[in-house]
């Protein structure tokens, strides 16, 4: 699956880490250390993704995205094709990657529909894409899922 961005990543988050071996306070123009967990929340979106995936995801798209009898796959050449299946449930193509996550938001998990937050359908597809070669410089949202280009 070829995956192209046309618009670069802008700065949609920016996290400034203080790494001076002396410790001095914390100014206004010197941000404190964020704690381990939070220091790169890229990588804390995905693996939050990759909870939520197994836990919400994988029974029907396969524990590795491959795709099984009830789901689609979401990783790999066959992830996110740009019309649905025939007899498939999508009704809608996939150009961007915001276009897959409107119509994921609204209808997935199957088994209930819309029942996650936003943030949460941001940390999944977060962790499909980087699953299928996606690389992220900041956490996913809105401005970034529209930048992704799957099919132009």
């Amino acid at each position: 699956m070829k995956l192209h961005v046309s618009v670069p990543f802008t700065a949609l988050f920016l996290v400034a880490c203080s790494s001076s071996p002396k410790q001095e306070p914390a100014s206004p123009a010197t941000p404190a250390a964020e704690p381990a967990a939070s220091a790169d929340p890229v990588a804390a979106q995905i693996e939050q993704g990759k909870e939520l995936y197994v836990a919400k995801c994988a029974k029907c798209h396969g524990d590795a995205g491959q795709g099984t009898k009830d789901g689609p796959p979401v990783v790999g050449k066959d992830a996110f094709p740009l019309d649905p299946r025939p007899g498939a449930k999508r009704d809608v193509q996939f150009h961007t990657a915001a276009d897959v996550f409107a119509w994921a938001t609204k209808t997935m998990p199957g088994d209930d529909p819309a029942s996650l937050t936003t943030e949460q359908y941001l940390a999944i597809f977060a962790f499909d894409l980087t699953a299928n070669g996606v690389k992220l410089t900041a956490p996913l949202d809105g401005a970034a899922a529209q930048a992704i280009v799957l099919h132009p």
